[in-house]
């Protein structure tokens, strides 16, 4: 998946006030892994830089998420978060149990935070949609990241990914490598659309008389002979004598096309 950049790589400015920054279940997984704890003076001036428009640049792609983040002192930073891609059979495993449980359908497609996926990809797959913090790196180029795994600039980026995912979910599943699955047409708002039609079959050439033989028994006689049984013979001359031209229609030769 080519790396996605968010509003434009504009300055980013989370709505509303609030303790909390991201709402939905995967939305609140992020943000409480990369910021343990919420209750910090750290993680404060986190939300207070989110809330400011501070976090700008912001990219998000397989394994990685970047963006600048400007400092009180007008300095701008480099932070990131990486993380392990999903594997790819786990995930592909996640799609097929998708077709037939219906909690986890809208999850894998990323449209909405589904707890059940959650649930499916820890318990019976051993694979957390959002990786313990211990398998997420993150970095900072401000001083302050000596002092402190989790400084205010890298929880500013996180409380801005994880109000991103709130409006869409499927930039976590784009952070993991994990390809998101298309909706069926049924589900794409138009009643009347469908999807595409599959490929036509190759022409295959009836044999000499079926429609004659499809029909049956005429009851008229000729000669002695049931109408389709005496048209038999000359479905098979016809068929022995017809020509197939680079258009691909079928005609009939005979002494008059001939000259």
């Amino acid at each position: 998946m080519n790396e996605l950049v968010l509003a434009g790589g504009a300055p980013i400015e989370v709505d509303g006030g609030g303790f909390r920054i991201g709402l939905g279940p995967w939305a609140r997984l992020l943000a409480s892994t990369i910021v343990p704890d919420e209750s910090s003076a750290r993680a404060e001036r986190g939300r207070e830089l989110a809330r400011a428009g501070a976090v700008s640049d912001v990219s998000v792609a397989e394994g990685v998420v970047r963006a600048r983040v400007s400092g009180s002192g007008g300095s701008r930073y480099a932070v990131s978060l990486e993380t392990a891609p999903f594997p790819p059979a786990t995930w592909a495993d996640a799609v097929r149990a998708a077709r037939s449980r219906r909690g986890l359908e809208h999850g894998v497609e990323g449209a909405q935070q589904s707890v059940h996926l959650v649930h499916h990809l820890e318990t019976e797959l051993q694979e957390p949609l959002v990786p313990p913090t211990r398998r997420i790196r993150t970095s900072c180029t401000c001083p302050d990241r000596e002092r402190s795994a989790v400084c205010k600039h890298v929880a500013a980026l996180a409380f801005v990914l994880a109000d991103a995912i709130d409006g869409d979910p499927s930039l976590l599943l784009r952070w993991r490598g994990c390809e998101p699955v298309a909706p069926p047409a049924s589900r794409s708002g138009d009643p009347w659309s469908a999807g595409e039609l599959p490929p036509p079959r190759p022409h295959r050439a009836l044999p000499p008389g079926a429609v004659v033989k499809r029909l049956g028994r005429s009851g008229i006689r000729v000669g002695g002979r049931d109408l389709a049984d005496a048209l038999g013979p000359a479905y098979r001359a016809f068929a022995a004598t017809a020509v197939e031209p680079a258009g691909g229609m079928i005609e009939t030769w005979s002494s008059d096309s001939a000259s």
